[in-house]
């Protein structure tokens, strides 16, 4: 259950939507020119467009980032999965950096969708709710384009007796 009131739903909203955001951006650039990187790009300007509506919301500035701190029980560490999945080691081109950083594209997107959803049982407002109510269903969408996407991919190479998949 969450335990925030509705300015501060905006605020872990907007803490969410910035760091998937920039994520986005990074995977773009790494995958810039190919089908990935398109999609990347495509969600990058979702985010943006996520952003530009949640500040409309009651005047909200942009995000700031003294709201992560107080945020960080509610978000999703984007740059320690990248970190954990070796996307800023040996995974930083080819099929299996674009698999990882599409997982871990379906995580935000999913961990958005749940955050969302609960946030709309506790705001009261109309407008919010709504508000709410739309970026899960956006989320929801892009969640559906990464798992086709993911669909398409090469099977991933064979895990090694440690648990890590080979490198290309």
């Amino acid at each position: 259950m969450l335990d925030l009131n509705e300015i501060e739903i905006l605020q872990v909203a907007l803490a969410h939507e910035e760091r998937a955001r920039v994520f986005y951006v990074r995977m773009a650039e790494r995958h810039g020119g190919s089908t990935a990187g398109d999609l990347f790009v495509f969600l990058s300007r979702e985010e943006e467009g996520h952003i530009r509506r949640l500040t409309s919301r009651y005047g909200i500035p942009e995000f700031e980032k003294t709201w992560e701190e107080k945020s960080l029980p509610y978000l999703i560490d984007l740059d320690r999965l990248a970190w954990e999945e070796g996307l800023g080691t040996q995974y930083t081109t080819g099929p299996e950096a674009v698999r990882r950083g599409l997982e871990i594209a379906r995580k935000a997107e999913s961990h958005a969708i749940a955050f969302y959803a609960e946030s709309g049982k506790i705001v009261e407002d109309k407008k919010t709710k709504t508000l709410l109510s739309e970026l899960e269903e956006e989320e929801r969408n892009h969640l559906a384009k990464i798992e086709g996407y993911l669909t398409d991919l090469p099977p991933a190479p064979p895990l090694s007796p440690k648990g890590d998949r080979n490198a290309r």
